[in-house]
């Protein structure tokens, strides 16, 4: 924005003033374009903000809907191992089976919500509605790192197994403590597809909101 002095010389006060309004006025219109031109490109920015943070949830609601499956079926196997390695301890010559520990979960994802944040456009919208979106993402991410913990876990379950080359020889010590781990993970499974259940539920209201 540039000032100009007036093109032809001022010789009275009158005319002194008639440049001061004229200056006043287009000062006023270009600020108040200026101010027009950001906001609507703050609202242009809130609103692709708004609409990727969408589509993310919308894919995080169908990520979650397989994860209660994947969670059910991982605890049928689980279900399915306690099983077994209490027939290894009844009868740990005779047995004949095996034992499966494999989880599928797919991630939730936050990308939309992160560039949001670092883009700046999360200072735009309102504070019911960002603090709304990052509950959401809070329990996403826990979540997302609970899942990962229980791999982890459900992984070292396997343990004894790898410690002898026909596990029926193992030590009653070794599966009990397969069998406590098993426990353990289960347990974890059940209370994931709870929480995940719950935020599934939270991304529908959310979907809902949003239309």
């Amino acid at each position: 924005m540039e000032v100009h002095p007036p093109d032809n010389p001022v010789h009275s006060w009158r005319d002194f003033a008639i440049h001061i309004v004229i200056v006043t006025i287009g000062l006023f219109i270009a600020l108040t374009l200026e101010s027009f031109v950001e906001y609507l490109h703050h609202r242009h920015i809130v609103h692709e903000a708004r609409e990727n943070i969408r589509q993310e949830i919308e894919g995080n609601h169908k990520a979650a809907q397989m994860d209660i499956k994947y969670l059910q079926e991982d605890m049928d196997r689980i279900k399915a191992n306690i099983d077994t390695i209490h027939q290894i301890r009844a009868q740990p010559k005779g047995f004949k089976g095996s034992l499966t520990y494999t989880m599928q979960f797919r991630s939730l994802n936050s990308a939309a919500w992160n560039t949001s944040r670092d883009t700046g456009a999360l200072s735009f919208m309102s504070y019911k509605e960002v603090q709304t979106y990052a509950d959401l993402y809070e329990d996403q991410k826990m979540v997302n790192d609970h899942s990962i913990q229980i791999f982890d876990r459900q992984t070292l379950a396997m343990t004894p197994v790898f410690m002898e080359k026909d596990f029926t020889n193992l030590p009653p010590s070794e599966t009990l403590g397969m069998l406590h781990e098993s426990a353990a993970t289960l347990i974890e499974l059940n209370a994931l597809q709870q929480i995940v259940e719950q935020l599934d539920a939270r991304y529908v209201d959310q979907l809902k909101s949003a239309k």
